[in-house]
Order: C-alpha cells, then sequence, then structure tokens
C-alpha cells in the first residue's frame, strides 16, 4: 500500500455536542462536551480523556496524565503546557492557537493530527508513531522527535531550530517553508520533501550534516 500524502489528515468527527463546564482538579473525561472557559481558571487534571468534543479557552494542567486520549477532538485557545501524557492516543484531532509547551507525548500513537498557529515548543514525541500529522506555523523549537516514527507528516512554515530528529525514520514526509538550520540529527530526514528553494536554503545545514566542506573560492 502506498503511503498516505503528507498534508492530507482526516478530520475529527464530532456528532451534536452539548454545553458543560470544567472546574477544580480530577480526571477530566469528556464525550460528545462543548466547553468554552474563556479566562477561567486551569483544571487540574489527573487524567485526561476527550472523544467526540471542541474545548474553547480552557487550559489543562497536569504533571502526569498516563494513558492521554484524545480522539475527535477540537481545541481553540487552549493550553495544554508541560502535561505528560506519554503512551497516550491522539486521532482525529485539529488544534488551532493553543499553547503545548513542553507537552509530553512520547511512545504516543498520533494519527490524522492538525496543529495551526501553535506552540510545541519543548515538546517530546521521543519514540512516539506519527502517521498523517500536519504541523502549520507551529513554533518547535527544541521539541524531540527523537526515535520517532513519522510517516506522511507534513512541516509547514514551523520553527524547528534544535528541534532533535536523531535516531527518527520517515517515510512520505515533507518540510515547507521551514529552514533546517540548527535540527540535531539532520542526516535522519533523509528521504523527506522539500520544495526547491527551500533546499537551497538550507544547503549549508544539510553539507555539514554530510560532513562537506563548501569552498569558498
Amino acid at each position: 500500500m502506498a503511503p498516505a500524502d503528507a498534508g492530507v489528515v482526516a478530520p475529527p468527527d464530532l456528532p451534536p455536542l452539548e454545553r458543560t463546564s470544567l472546574a477544580g482538579s480530577g480526571p477530566v473525561q469528556l464525550s460528545g462536551a462543548l466547553v468554552e472557559q474563556e479566562g477561567g481558571d486551569p483544571v487540574r487534571a489527573s487524567r485526561v480523556s476527550i472523544t467526540e468534543s471542541e474545548l474553547r479557552g480552557v487550559t489543562l494542567t497536569a504533571e502526569h496524565a498516563p494513558g492521554l486520549a484524545l480522539r475527535d477532538v477540537i481545541l481553540r485557545d487552549c493550553g495544554l503546557s508541560n502535561i505528560d501524557g506519554r503512551e497516550g492516543e491522539i486521532a482525529r484531532v485539529e488544534i488551532h492557537h493553543s499553547q503545548l509547551v513542553g507537552f509530553g507525548c512520547s511512545r504516543a500513537r498520533v494519527r490524522d493530527l492538525c496543529v495551526l498557529d501553535s506552540s510545541l515548543q519543548l515538546a517530546s514525541f521521543a519514540g512516539a508513531r506519527l502517521q498523517r500529522v500536519v504541523f502549520e506555523r507551529v513554533q518547535l523549537s527544541e521539541a524531540s522527535f527523537e526515535g520517532a516514527r513519522l510517516e506522511a507528516v507534513a512541516f509547514i512554515d514551523c520553527r524547528l531550530a534544535g528541534a532533535d530528529f536523531s535516531g527518527a525514520t520517515l517515510k512520505g514526509c515533507a518540510i515547507r517553508g521551514s529552514s533546517l538550520d540548527d535540527i540535531v540529527g539532520i542526516a535522519s530526514l533523509r528521504g523527506v520533501r522539500m520544495p526547491w528553494p527551500d533546499a537551497l536554503g538550507s544547503a549549508a545545514a544539510m553539507a555539514a550534516a554530510f560532513g562537506i566542506e563548501i569552498e569558498t573560492s
């Protein structure tokens, strides 16, 4: 079977939603919910399991949320920074204008995820499996994809300085409008697709990764 094209993502499938609210602390378990919480206090979550729901302006905090599950979810203007959701699952999720600084998703399964105009700086996808994912205008500086498996993943107009791809495997992936300068493990990007102007702009970084000395005269 041919790999999916980078940039093609299945959208969330949402039923009619029922308005609800979140407050306090404890497990966050939602299904078929619409939560609007502009300017509300952060919700401390001991567990996060959200399906077929939309959250707007919600901030969740959790030092450790094992088994994090987001399925058929839309997040708008939300905060999930420093949540450790390792070994969790994300499927058919859209994230817009949200802060996920230090978000932990190592060894997780991620498929059909679209992240737009958001920050995943210092996030970790180490050892995760990512299939059909789009990062567009996303801050990914110093994010870790170390040892991850990426299939049909697109990075569009993203900031990737300091991002670590050491030991990652990529299949059918694309980087567009983003520089490869200062990426760690750049040799693992073998086979990635890039527009010609982007490739030329990153030629020095690619040459350094493969030990090629550039003659200046």
